[in-house]
């Protein structure tokens, strides 16, 4: 009887232990099946936050090309006015010069 427990103990630890090798092999054999997957996967996320990124500073870039711009028509805007406003006074000084020659 005693022996039959120790044939009997000795196999189930070779089963347990020929399950782990399976599991082991079989373990590996889907990471290796998986990894170019994987790789693809990881090139393709990697691909996207550079084209993120990318759309970002070009949008960055834009908004302060546009600023520049809006500011440079404000500027033009502004000398444009201080120029009206320079003839405006110039006509009325002299309207005012022709009036006081006339009294």
């Amino acid at each position: 009887m005693k022996k039959i427990l120790t044939v009997l103990a000795v196999i189930a630890l070779t089963a347990t232990v020929v399950a782990n090798a399976a599991e082991s092999r079989l373990e590996n054999y889907v990471n290796k099946k998986l990894s170019p997957i994987t790789q693809k996967e990881k090139d393709f996320n990697a691909k996207m936050e550079a084209q993120q990124k990318a759309s970002e500073a070009r949008q960055a870039e834009y908004k302060k090309q546009q600023e520049a711009r809006q500011a440079e028509l404000e500027k033009q805007r502004k000398e444009a006015q201080a120029r009206r406003q320079a003839t405006k006074d110039a006509i009325q000084a002299e309207k005012d010069y022709w009036k006081s020659l006339k009294k």
